[in-house]
């Protein structure tokens, strides 16, 4: 199973660009995806094995939130947890940022992504009708927000470690 997981820049538009064509027929152009990933707005990471891309996620970053514009996973290294391990990645990076949340369209009918989403804790915030093309099909829109914690919660635990000493 590959191991490295990074963020990907420009250089890597080339094999992002070939692993979008194996499983969408609405790849962007190699020049496209080198300019987005120059760019501070737009987020890709990638898992590799060696130098050979197998998934991706890209996501524009814009007030607040990551919205996912494409999950992609090479139909050879489907069912292998490199879905979920790029999304937690992705998760890890929204925290450690600041933002406040990820947005994402899935469509209705893959169960096997809607899964992955809701085991990630991603909840159902809409839905947008008739959303995708070939085959038509609606989109359901969820959201995943960074857990908060409460200030309260452990106000007094340092007190009650304390006393004890």
């Amino acid at each position: 199973m590959p191991h490295d997981v990074r963020v990907l820049g420009p250089s890597d538009a080339p094999a992002l660009h070939a692993l979008e064509q194996s499983v969408t027929s609405a790849a962007w152009s190699v020049e496209r995806l080198a300019h987005l990933l120059g760019e501070a707005r737009f987020l890709g990471v990638g898992v590799f094995s060696g130098t050979d891309l197998h998934g991706s996620v890209t996501a524009y970053t814009i007030g607040g939130e990551a919205e996912i514009v494409n999950v992609a996973v090479h139909p050879g290294w489907r069912r292998q947890g490199l879905g979920q391990v790029l999304m937690r990645y992705v998760q890890d990076i929204v925290v450690n940022t600041g933002l406040e949340r990820i947005v994402l369209e899935v469509r209705s009918s893959n169960a096997p992504a809607r899964g992955l989403y809701t085991k990630l804790g991603f909840m159902q915030v809409g839905l947008r009708p008739h959303y995708y093309a070939d085959p038509r099909e609606d989109a359901l829109i969820l959201a995943w927000t960074v857990p908060v914690v409460s200030a309260s919660c452990c106000a007094g635990s340092s007190r009650l470690i304390n006393n004890h000493h």
